[in-house]
């Protein structure tokens, strides 16, 4: 087969599992991609689906392995990392997940969301200075998150500091 009919036969089946993913037929979804010839039921997008179906259908242990592999095989995206620790958070542990997140902060020193989720993880781990720390940065680079933050249940032992900030 060419790259020509691989290309279209991934766009198809990808295309039918994200209806299927839309749905919340996850079960389909996966079934779209594993019809695919094996030499295509991992490449990039595939990949890609497979770790949103996963994380859509809140299949944790699934999707770790799936996003895992985006934040190795493309680690110049900071989501790709916000999605492992996210996933690796909910398939084992915060324990697990922050030091991912410390790593990928060092990379993307101006990623907002990498800043909230590290004060998220803190403020759950009972280190409030710490939390405060990445949350302001957090604010600085990407006041939206000031919103997030009033109504995220990780942070609501920072509630009246919060508050505070968004005065």
């Amino acid at each position: 087969m060419s790259a020509d009919q691989d290309a279209v036969l991934v766009k198809k089946a990808l295309t039918y599992a994200n209806g299927y993913r839309e749905l919340e037929m996850f079960d389909h979804a996966i079934e779209e991609i594993e019809a695919l010839p094996e030499h295509l039921r991992y490449c990039e997008t595939a990949v890609q689906m497979r770790a949103a179906v996963y994380m859509q259908a809140k299949a944790w242990s699934k999707a770790l392995p799936f996003v895992e592999r985006l934040a190795s095989d493309r680690p110049g995206d900071a989501g790709n990392f916000v999605n492992f620790a996210y996933v690796m958070r909910r398939a084992r542990s915060l324990e697990e997940a922050k030091p991912i997140l410390q790593k990928a902060a060092q990379t993307f020193p101006e990623s907002a969301i990498i800043h909230y989720n590290l004060g998220c993880y803190a403020c759950h781990s009972n280190e409030l200075d710490v939390a405060k720390e990445h949350l302001s940065r957090a604010f600085e680079l990407d006041a939206e998150f000031k919103k997030t933050a009033l109504e995220d249940e990780d942070l609501s032992p920072l509630t009246v500091w919060i508050q505070e900030v968004v005065k």
